[in-house]
């Protein structure tokens, strides 16, 4: 009804006054603006559907993915349930100028082995390298997709450069990923070995491990244990002999002498006659020429 009265009243104006250059009408004024919050309406609308598509399609990545078809076939044999574990060895390795206690485990393959690390100083796991010991013949690119879904499911730590290089879990989410690519009996006894960080000290940066001096010291005895025991059996066997034995095998060296040097004689009278033989042979053939 407002509308309708305004709309009048400058329609009185423009008849008083002439007509009235670029007026606009109230109506047009509304229906501009009802165009415009339209307009505005509908690209809001058009927008929210793109960004929970993304949404939709991040959360469906990182629900599912597709695994490699084929498995290593080398561990076969470690991945059944009474299988007989191999046992993780621990080593250092050398990265970003300190070095590192780990705990490695090899899984067989084709071309070589692939070791897989669990680090002692932060209990972490390389998932890459689980990757590549469940799925040996897989491909650089599918390779690095598979190592983005961890990073971002599992909010792995990245290494990109070294020994150390892969996306490293906790081991909650190793044991996870482990069952996932059906190797969780293979990595059971890297994933369950006891944690020796109770005898490190850290210092710094650099990591004082305690337990590696008592290892060496343990080996050296061991070694030291071995080659005493090889030599009381040693003394003890030569006890053993009496002097009839010694007797004996003093016999046993003078009969094989003999018989070394009658072989000797009898290759001497051969090659004489084998030399007597071949001149009477060549000398009638050779006299003709000297008559």
């Amino acid at each position: 009804m407002s509308g309708t009265i305004t709309k009048a009243t400058l329609l009185e104006k423009k008849e008083k006054n002439g007509p009235v250059k670029g007026a606009v009408t109230v109506e047009e004024t509304v229906e501009t603006l009802e165009f415009t919050e339209s307009v505005t309406l509908v690209n809001s609308s058009s927008s929210a559907p793109s960004s929970s598509k993304s949404i939709t399609k991040t959360s469906t990545e990182l629900a599912h993915r597709e695994l490699p078809i084929f498995s290593n076939p080398l561990l076969a044999n470690a991945t059944q349930a009474n299988s007989v574990p191999i046992k993780p060895k621990s080593g250092r390795v050398k990265a970003g100028g300190k070095s590192v206690l780990v705990l490695r485990i090899s899984a067989p393959k084709v071309d070589g082995e692939v070791v897989v690390m669990r680090r002692m100083d932060t209990d972490l796991v390389n998932a890459t390298s689980m990757f590549n010991a469940a799925y040996p013949a897989i491909s650089e690119k599918m390779n690095a997709k598979e190592s983005n879904f961890i990073t971002r499911k599992y909010e792995g730590h990245v290494e990109k450069s070294g020994a150390l290089t892969g996306v490293w879990i906790t081991l909650s989410q190793a044991k996870e990923l482990a069952k996932e690519y059906e190797i969780d009996q293979f990595m059971r006894p890297l994933l369950d070995a006891s944690n020796t960080k109770a005898g490190l000290q850290v210092e710094g940066e650099e990591v004082v491990e305690k337990t590696v001096i008592s290892e060496t010291t343990t080996e050296h005895q061991d070694m030291e244990a071995e080659d005493s025991q090889a030599m009381e059996e040693t003394t003890e066997k030569l006890q053993d002999l009496t002097v009839a034995d010694v007797a004996g095998m003093k016999r046993r060296i003078e009969e094989l002498e003999g018989q070394v040097s009658r072989d000797r004689k009898k290759l001497r009278g051969l090659a004489t006659v084998a030399v007597g033989l071949a001149a009477a042979t060549v000398i009638p053939q050779v006299l003709p020429y000297f008559s």
